[in-house]
């Protein structure tokens, strides 16, 4: 399992993280993620976010309870808004589970890229890569979900854009130098994060695609 924290909400800019009662994350922060860790199979786990202030999970503000899979690799990520106010619109903070993660690329001569969209207040966007392939390689992907699969991608230097629903109006474009970084044979998670309005988002961080990797 690995957990990335991607909610932009200032309230929950440091977490704690418990499993099964037991803290595992102290000052979980925002934009940061574990590397992959091994946790039970077969059997409800209790998965808890408290305050970075928490003494103890009774203090969670958040549960899941999920039976993992033996075998199985998943990517957790958090997002949306923990506080009533301040926050438009307030997409209701969670953790979105992908069930077939990888922490390697399936080629090794290729880059496994998995995209969530945890922005809460972008719409529905295309991915657009407009430098080597010049095709939408993510179709209207909406908070808080994921693509379905991996992109398999030869190990390149790439443009994203990141347009609206229509595929017309470019949001924001994007450099993601994968052969420039070495990320050959590796598999990846990008995160859609933060606020394209941070002024009706209590001055939060702005809108980026950020990147996690598997340490």
């Amino acid at each position: 399992v690995q957990v990335i924290h991607n909610s932009a909400d200032a309230a929950a800019a440091l977490v704690d993280v418990y499993l099964n009662g037991a803290l595992l994350l102290n000052d979980f922060a925002f934009r940061t993620a574990t590397p992959f860790i091994d946790a039970p199979a077969g059997t409800p786990i209790q998965i808890d976010i408290a305050p970075s202030t928490s003494t103890s999970v009774a203090q969670s503000i958040y549960n899941i309870a999920p039976t993992l899979t033996a075998g199985e690799t998943y990517v957790l990520v958090a997002n949306g808004i923990v506080s009533a106010t301040g926050y438009s619109p307030t997409q209701p903070f969670g953790l979105s589970v992908f069930a077939q993660g990888r922490e390697a690329a399936s080629n090794a001569s290729n880059t496994d890229v998995l995209v969530n969209h945890g922005s809460t207040d972008a719409p529905t966007v295309d991915v657009v890569e407009s430098s080597v392939v010049a095709a939408t390689v993510v179709d209207d992907i909406s908070f808080p979900n994921f693509n379905s699969a991996y992109l398999e991608l030869p190990t390149a230097d790439y443009v994203l854009d990141v347009k609206d629903a229509t595929g017309t109006v470019t949001v924001a474009r994007y450099s993601a130098p994968l052969a420039t970084l070495n990320l050959q044979g590796t598999a990846l998670t990008v995160v859609a994060s933060g606020f394209l309005n941070p002024g009706n988002n209590s001055g939060g961080a702005a809108f980026g695609l950020w990147v996690a990797l598997p340490s």
